[in-house]
C-alpha cells in the first residue's frame, strides 16, 4: 500500500490544525496549464475564445451559481478593458454569493447518501452557512474538513460537527463517505470482503471504521439541529460477524489506509483529528487530487477521473499529468481554494468556445452540463424575482405527532432538481417532474403575468417598454443573460403581432424562456 498512500509519524494531534507543507511543489500559472494540456492533448490549434456574453454566463453560474443581471452584462459588454475577464473573475471570486454556492455545492455531496433517520428532519442549513462563510473568509481546505471531520457538539451551535451527527455516529458509513467523499477512494465495498475490482481488505476498511470507534450521537425528535455528537468514553470497534467464525468479534486498531497506527484506548476527539491530519497532510496525495478532481469537473464538464468519486484501478484516468501538475499546485498553495478557482477559470481552455470533445481530446474544450436545483432557483430569483414562499409549519396532531417542516419554494425546486453531484454528467438525469415544475408550478406561474396589478417584473417592463424589439431583448438578457439572435428577434415580433394582448404575447414568450434547456444548462 506504500505507493498508494504515504507514511507518516510522529504527529501532534492536541487539536485540529492544518498540516505544513513538507517541501515545495511547484506552482503553475494559467499560461502553464494551458501549454500542459495542450501537450498532453496534441492540440496544434486552440480553438476560438467564447463570445463575451457566453463566458460571463458560464462564468457566474460556475461562481455565484446565477446568471449575470442585466446590468452586469451589460457592464461587461460595454467595458474596452484589456483585462476585464480577470477582472470579472476577481469580482465574483470575492462576492458572497461565491461561499454561498460552493457551500451548497458540498452540501449536496455530503447530504445525498444520508439516510434519513427516523423520527428527526435533518436541517443542512446551519452547515451551509458555515460553510459559505470558511469558504468566503479564504479558509483553506484542509482546515475545513479538518473542523468536519473531528467537529463535536449540537449540529446547531457547531455546524461542521453534520456529517459525523447525520450520520449517526455509524462508524461503517463513516468509513466509506470520508474516503469517498474527500479521498475519492471506494472502499465501501470492502466492508463485506476484500475488494474484487481494487486491491482494498476488508480488515483496511474495518481499521478504518475503528477511528469512529468512540462517536457517541444523540438524535433528539423533530429538529436536526439539536443532533449531538459527543465521546462514549470508552468502547473498541469489533470487526461485524463473517462467515469465518475466526473473525466473529474481533477488535479492529485504528489504522490509516496507509498502514498508519493510531492505537487503541485514544479518546474520540483525538481518533478523529488524527485521522483529520493523516487525511489532510500534504504527503497525502489523494486529498489535494480528489478535490482538484471535482472542480475540475464542475468547472471542465468532466474529470481526470469519471466518477468523480472513484480513484480505482479499474477507471482509467485522462490527462493525469495534468492532474498531478494542478493537485501540487494546489498543495503548495497550501490547499487555497480561491487561488485553485484563479488558476483553473484564467486559462484560455476554460475561455474557449463549449464544445463536444471527444474521448481522446477531453479538455480541448469544455462541456455543457445540468445546472443544481439551488442554481435553477437563484437564476429564477435573478430573472423573475421569484419570492421564497414557505407555508406555516403543521400543528402536531394525535396522528401526526412529527409532522414534516414546510417546504418552501427554494427547498421543492431544489428537491426536484437535486442529483448526486458525483454522478458523471451523462448519468444525470432529467425527468417530468421537473418539466412540470416549470411549466405549471403556481408560484413560479405568478410572476409570468402581464397584468398592471401583478407587480412582477414581466409587468413593469410591458408598460415601461414601448418597442417590441427592445423589450425581447430585456427578456432574453434577464433569463438567458444573453442578447436575442436576429433570427429570434424576428420570430419574438411576429409571434407579438399575431396575439391582439400584448401583455400575453409577451407572457407566451417569457414562458417559453424559462422552458428552455438553456436555461437550466451551464453551456
Amino acid at each position: 500500500m506504500a505507493h498508494r498512500l504515504f507514511s507518516i509519524v510522529g504527529l501532534v494531534l492536541a487539536s485540529f490544525a492544518p498540516a505544513t507543507l513538507a517541501g515545495d511543489s511547484p506552482r503553475l500559472t494559467s499560461e502553464d496549464l494551458d501549454r500542459l494540456i495542450a501537450q498532453e492533448m496534441a492540440v496544434d490549434q486552440p480553438a476560438d475564445l467564447a463570445a463575451d456574453a457566453q463566458f460571463l454566463r458560464r462564468l457566474s453560474l460556475d461562481l455565484v451559481g446565477r446568471q449575470p443581471t442585466p446590468e452586469e452584462l451589460r457592464q461587461f459588454l460595454d467595458s474596452k478593458a484589456p483585462d476585464k475577464r480577470d477582472a470579472v473573475i476577481e469580482s465574483l471570486l470575492s462576492n458572497p454569493e461565491f461561499g454561498t454556492n460552493w457551500a451548497n455545492y458540498w452540501s449536496d455531496t455530503i447530504a445525498y447518501r444520508i439516510p434519513p433517520p427516523e423520527l428527526t428532519f435533518l436541517e443542512y442549513g446551519p452547515l451551509k452557512k458555515w460553510l459559505a462563510e470558511k469558504l468566503n473568509s479564504g479558509a483553506s481546505w484542509d482546515a475545513i474538513v479538518g473542523e468536519i471531520l473531528s467537529a463535536s457538539g449540537k449540529v446547531g451551535e457547531n455546524p461542521p460537527a453534520t456529517f459525523v451527527g447525520y450520520h449517526e455516529g455509524h462508524a461503517a458509513r463513516l468509513a466509506s463517505e470520508t474516503a469517498r467523499i474527500f479521498l475519492s477512494l471506494q472502499i465501501g465495498c470492502a466492508q463485506c470482503h476484500d475488494h474484487p475490482f481494487d486491491e482494498w481488505k476488508r480488515e483496511q476498511f474495518h481499521e478504518l471504521a475503528a477511528y469512529f470507534a468512540r462517536v457517541s450521537v444523540k438524535m433528539p425528535w423533530n429538529d436536526g439541529t439539536l443532533v449531538e455528537v459527543s465521546d462514549k468514553g470508552k468502547g473498541e470497534y469489533e470487526m461485524p460477524n463473517v462467515a469465518d467464525p475466526t473473525q466473529k468479534g474481533r477488535m479492529m486498531e485504528p489504522v490509516f489506509l496507509s498502514g498508519v497506527k493510531t492505537g487503541t484506548g485514544k479518546s474520540d476527539a483525538e481518533r478523529r483529528q488524527e485521522l483529520a491530519q493523516l487525511i489532510t497532510n500534504p504527503e497525502n496525495e489523494w486529498f489535494a487530487r480528489s478535490y482538484v478532481n471535482r472542480v475540475w469537473a464542475r468547472l471542465f464538464g468532466r474529470g481526470f477521473y469519471e466518477p468523480v468519486d472513484d480513484f480505482g484501478l479499474a477507471i482509467f484516468p485522462v490527462c493525469p499529468d495534468v492532474h498531478i501538475a494542478v493537485s501540487n499546485h494546489f498543495i503548495a498553495t497550501g490547499y487555497d481554494v480561491k487561488d485553485l478557482f484563479r488558476l483553473l477559470l484564467k486559462t484560455r481552455i476554460y475561455q474557449q468556445k463549449l464544445g463536444t470533445p471527444d474521448d481522446d481530446h477531453p479538455f480541448v474544450a469544455a462541456r455543457t452540463g445540468r445546472l443544481r436545483g439551488d442554481e435553477i432557483f437563484d437564476s429564477l430569483v435573478t430573472a423573475i424575482d421569484l419570492p421564497n414562499v414557505k407555508p406555516e409549519a403543521m400543528k402536531p396532531t394525535k396522528e401526526i405527532r412529527f409532522p414534516p417542516p414546510p417546504k418552501s419554494t427554494r427547498d421543492i425546486i431544489a428537491e426536484t432538481f437535486t442529483f448526486d453531484t458525483s454522478l458523471r454528467r451523462e448519468d444525470i438525469p432529467r425527468t417530468l417532474s421537473q418539466a412540470m415544475l416549470m411549466m405549471n408550478n403556481d408560484q413560479l406561474q405568478a410572476q409570468v403575468n402581464a397584468n398592471p396589478e401583478s407587480g412582477t417584473v414581466l409587468a413593469r417592463l410591458v408598460k415601461s417598454v414601448n418597442d417590441d424589439r427592445e423589450l425581447t431583448e430585456r427578456l432574453f438578457e434577464l433569463v438567458l443573460a444573453r442578447r436575442p439572435s436576429e433570427r429570434e428577434l424576428q420570430i419574438a415580433v411576429s409571434h407579438r403581432e399575431s396575439v391582439p394582448d400584448r401583455g400575453a404575447a409577451y407572457e407566451d414568450l417569457l414562458w417559453g424562456l424559462l422552458n428552455t434547456a438553456e436555461f437550466t444548462t451551464k453551456r
